[in-house]
C-alpha cells in the first residue's frame, strides 16, 4: 500500500482563552495524530482546523505539533483519508477529497444516542446528526459506546461501526505540570491518615456523567462513619446549585448540613486534585471510559468509580447501587496506602491498553486502515 496522507479534524479556534481542557474531544484528536503517526503507512498525519490561526490559543498546549497544524482549506487538496472528528466539514471538502479518490471516517467519541434523545425532548445541546449526510466509508467508536450507539451509528450514517481501542496519554497532564511548579510540586496521590477529602468531577452537562450519584455515596458513607471525609469537594456543580432539584437533594443531606460538602466552578482535574482532593468518586451511564479515570489512576488516587472496562483498577462498584459505592469509598479509604503498589500496578495495566505509543493499540486501527486502502498499490 503507497503510503497516505491523513488529516484529522479538531475544533481550534482563534481565541486565547481556548483550553485543551474544555473537553477530551481535542484531546482526542490529539491522541490519534500520535498514534497515527508511527503507523508506516502514514505519509503525513496532520491536525487540521477552520481557517488561519496565528497564534494558537496557548491553553491548547499545541506547540510540539506546530508542523502539522494547518487549516483544512489547505490540507484537503493533498489529503487521502478524512477523519472527521471534533469538526464537520461541508460537502465542498468532500467533493475535493473524493475528486482526487479520497476517502473518509468518522471516528465518534461521544454517547450521540444520548445527545439525540435529549436534543428531542429537552431541545439540549442542538446536536444534529451529519448536517451534510456525508457518506463515509466506516464510523469508528470506542468500546463503551458500542452497547447505545453501534446501531444508532449504522442505521443514520449507512456505514459499518468499527469499535476500536479509547485512547489517552498522559501529554497534556505532564504539560500541565511543567508549566506549574506549584501544581507539581503537590500532583500524585501521598500516604495520608486522618479524615479524607472527596473530589467529584462529573461536569453534569447530560445524563451520561450527574454529580447525583457520587454525592449520594458519600452521604451513605458519612452516615455510617461521620468521621471518614474531611470535605466533599463538587466541582461543576456551582452552576446548577441553585438548581431546585438538585438544591432540595443536597439540603436534605447530612453531610451538606454538617457543612462538609460544596458545589465548586470547572477546573481542570489535575490543578484540583493536586490541591484539594485525596480520593475521586465518580460516576457513569454508558461512557465507562473517560479521561477522567485515566487521570486519577495516573496520579495514583483512589479511584470510586462503577466502569464496567477498568478491570480491577480502582474501587469498582455496581451500576447505580449507591451502598455498594459506599462500601467501595470505605475500601479505598481504609486500604488504599498499604496496597499503594498493587494499585498502581493495577492501574498500569489499564492506562497501556489505551497508550497511544503502543504497538498493541496500534495494530487495530492500523489494520482497517490497510483493509480500506488495499486497492492502493
Amino acid at each position: 500500500m503507497a503510503a497516505i496522507n491523513i488529516s484529522i479534524t479538531m475544533n481550534v479556534e482563534a481565541q486565547p482563552g481556548q483550553s485543551i481542557w474544555y473537553n477530551g474531544a481535542n484531546q482526542h484528536c490529539v491522541f490519534l495524530y500520535l498514534l497515527l503517526k508511527s503507523w508506516p503507512g502514514a505519509a503525513n498525519v496532520w491536525l487540521c482546523h477552520d481557517g488561519e490561526i496565528d497564534p494558537y490559543p496557548p491553553g491548547m498546549m499545541l506547540e510540539a505539533f506546530r508542523a502539522d497544524l494547518r487549516p483544512i482549506q489547505k490540507a484537503i487538496y493533498e489529503t487521502d483519508l478524512v477523519i472527521e472528528m471534533n469538526a464537520s466539514l461541508g460537502p465542498d471538502f468532500y467533493q475535493v477529497l473524493h475528486a482526487r479518490g479520497g476517502k473518509s471516517i468518522a471516528y465518534k467519541f461521544g454517547n450521540d444516542y444520548v445527545f439525540a434523545a435529549e436534543a428531542i425532548c429537552f431541545g439540549a445541546h442542538g446536536w444534529i446528526p451529519n448536517p451534510h449526510r456525508t457518506r463515509h466509508a466506516e464510523i469508528w467508536t470506542n468500546p463503551h459506546h458500542m452497547k447505545t450507539c453501534a446501531g444508532f451509528f449504522a442505521t443514520l450514517e449507512r456505514a459499518p461501526v468499527i469499535s476500536l481501542p479509547h485512547l489517552w496519554s498522559p501529554y497534556f497532564l505532564d504539560q500541565s505540570l511543567v508549566r506549574d511548579a506549584e501544581t507539581r510540586a503537590q500532583w500524585g496521590y501521598r500516604p495520608q491518615t486522618g479524615r479524607r477529602r472527596v473530589g467529584v468531577f462529573e461536569p453534569n452537562l447530560n445524563v451520561v456523567k450527574t454529580t447525583l450519584i457520587p454525592l449520594l455515596i458519600c452521604e451513605t458513607l458519612h452516615r455510617r462513619r461521620p468521621d471518614a471525609l474531611a470535605h466533599l469537594f463538587m466541582t461543576n456543580t456551582f452552576g446548577i446549585k441553585d438548581n431546585p432539584t438538585f438544591k432540595h437533594i443536597a439540603l436534605g443531606l447530612d453531610i451538606v448540613q454538617a457543612g462538609k460538602a460544596t458545589a465548586e466552578p470547572r477546573f481542570p482535574f489535575v490543578d484540583y486534585a493536586a490541591r484539594h482532593v485525596d480520593v475521586i468518586v465518580a460516576h457513569q451511564w454508558e461512557n465507562g471510559l473517560n479521561y477522567l479515570f485515566y487521570e486519577a489512576l495516573h496520579g495514583g488516587y483512589p479511584l470510586v468509580h462503577n466502569s464496567p472496562f477498568l478491570g480491577e483498577a480502582g474501587y469498582a462498584y455496581p451500576d447505580f447501587d449507591i451502598e455498594a459505592g459506599a462500601d467501595a469509598l470505605a475500601r479505598a479509604l481504609d486500604t488504599h496506602d498499604a496496597d499503594l503498589e498493587g494499585y498502581v500496578a493495577r492501574a498500569r495495566r489499564v492506562l497501556d491498553a489505551v497508550d497511544p505509543a503502543r504497538p498493541p493499540v496500534l495494530a487495530p486501527y492500523a489494520a482497517r486502515l490497510e483493509a480500506l486502502f488495499a486497492d492502493r498499490n
